[in-house]
């Protein structure tokens, strides 16, 4: 199934944060990396996973909750997260 691109906005939008955070928790590795296009004068195109919108939300909630940073990804590892096209 093809899937519409998903920009930095529309993942912070999922989970209620600032697109930076959104920068910030991939360098951390607590989301995966977006994809990156250069587009000529337009500059660079970011464009993210299907489920990142709903892994950012996962994220968030577990920061709310008081998780580290640490502790996500290592849940994330242990497979914690589990993403389907119905999430």
């Amino acid at each position: 199934m093809k899937h519409k691109p998903i920009n930095t906005e529309a993942v912070a939008k999922a989970a209620g944060v600032h697109p930076s955070t959104i920068t910030r928790w991939a360098k951390a590795g607590l989301l995966p990396a977006p994809e990156t296009k250069r587009e000529g004068v337009r500059g660079m195109r970011v464009r993210w996973a299907p489920q990142a919108p709903a892994q950012a939300k996962w994220v968030a909630d577990r920061l709310g909750e008081g998780w580290s940073y640490e502790e996500i990804k290592t849940a994330l590892e242990a497979g914690e997260f589990a993403w389907t096209e119905e999430s």
